[in-house]
């Protein structure tokens, strides 16, 4: 992680700086990379990003991806889909970053660029999934800040402003502050029932199956028998998640419009069934997926099981074993780009049922565990997002 010094002295800060002055799209400084500024202001060790935040007003949006070409060759764009499920903005996209062209968009330094689009009294936003609004007065007027020998654009009234976003406690150095759960600009419920729903976008390039198709289903169910009779056998801990354990607990198999499979381990066995990698082979083989994520304790998202065809042809045809880590009274993972959560009564115990000729690990109380992650699970739903409507989802405002 850069520091936030040098964050600001980057070539990439300088170029989108200087994009953005010659195409007349007025920015400020914002979120965490704002926080940490007024920090060194104020000589306070407040909360650093591992990259930049800034955002423009939801006018200048068109206008700022037509200059990606002028960019050059070292740097892109990358696109963030608005995964709120709510007509709050009209943009399709919720922000974009700027990267350098070379490397992956998961490790590189980015700058983040959020519209925010004036309303009547309140600028509105998207975060991810989060629906958020402030109100104009922090936006209609910009301040002015100067540190390292350089001017930054600001929010008026800065530390009120502060204050609104992260609570008052937002001098605390180090301060545990997650956008889509702390945010006090987040809607509330009240307001969200009255906004419209809309389709999310799915702009990602790999193809997603549905396991009736052509021999999916069968196919699915092996890779999935596979990983599980080697779980059992060298006695690690895991069992049915999601919609696999939803299919097979109401209709006795896999859901047919499902295109993977889900099973729930702990974090910290993660390594010993990485070790196991030539147990799956010669068909199948594994990878780990990682995050950096302040909703986790690790850096461990998930293990994916895949076949060599399908990831050469980037079809989406899997086993995800989603990596959850034990947390106060919790325990906690990341799925669907979505922080979730539920008690530890579901996992500390677990029960088993009988499938396929096998003795499976499912989670303890287990209707009640299907209820509070579907709603009336016992009838099928077919538009069914796990990255909006699973009632594990710790985030708010969509």
């Amino acid at each position: 992680m850069l520091k936030i010094k040098n964050q600001f002295q980057t070539n990439l800060f300088f170029k989108t700086v200087k994009l953005l002055s010659q195409n007349s799209i007025p920015f400020w400084i914002d979120t965490k990379s704002l926080l940490s500024l007024m920090g060194i202001k104020l000589g306070l060790p407040l909360s650093a990003d591992n990259n930049i935040s800034i955002s423009i007003y939801g006018e200048y949006f068109t206008r700022l991806l037509a200059i990606e070409k002028k960019l050059g060759r070292a740097y892109r764009f990358s696109f963030m889909s608005n995964l709120s499920g709510r007509k709050w903005i009209e943009n399709e996209y919720c922000r974009l970053a700027v990267l350098n062209r070379w490397k992956s968009k998961d490790k590189a330094f980015k700058i983040f660029i959020t519209p925010k689009y004036k309303v009547d009294n309140h600028y509105r936003w998207v975060d991810n999934r989060s629906c958020k609004e402030i109100n104009v007065k922090y936006y209609d007027q910009l301040e002015e800040i100067k540190i390292y020998g350089q001017s930054f654009p600001v929010p008026h009234q800065t530390e009120e402003y502060l204050k609104v976003r992260f609570g008052e406690n937002w001098k605390i150095p180090n301060l545990k502050w997650i956008a889509s759960i702390d945010d006090n600009t987040i809607l509330n419920g009240s307001i969200l029932e009255n906004i419209a729903l809309t389709k999310v976008i799915n702009n990602s390039p790999i193809e997603k199956i549905q396991l009736k198709e052509k021999n999916y289903h069968q196919r699915m169910k092996n890779m999935l028998l596979k990983t599980i009779d080697i779980l059992n056998q060298k006695r690690v801990k895991y069992w049915l998640e999601a919609g696999t354990l939803l299919g097979i607990i109401r209709d006795g198999d896999l859901i047919p419009w499902d295109y993977d499979a889900d099973l729930g381990i702990l974090a910290d066995s993660a390594a010993e069934i990485m070790k196991l990698r030539f147990d799956f082979l010669p068909n199948y083989w594994i990878k780990k997926r990682r995050i950096q994520s302040q909703w986790i304790p690790g850096d461990m998202r998930a293990i994916k099981v895949k076949t060599t065809w399908e990831k050469i042809k980037q079809i989406n045809f899997h086993v995800d074993l989603f990596c959850v880590y034990p947390m106060q009274d919790k325990y906690r993972w990341v799925d669907s780009n979505a922080l979730k959560h539920v008690d530890r009564k579901y996992y500390d115990t677990l029960s088993t049922i009988e499938w396929e000729g096998r003795t499976i690990n499912i989670p303890n109380h287990t209707e009640e565990y299907l209820s509070l992650r579907y709603g009336n699970w016992q009838i099928p739903e077919p538009n069914y997002n796990a990255g909006l409507h699973d009632g594990s989802i710790a985030e708010k405002g969509f």
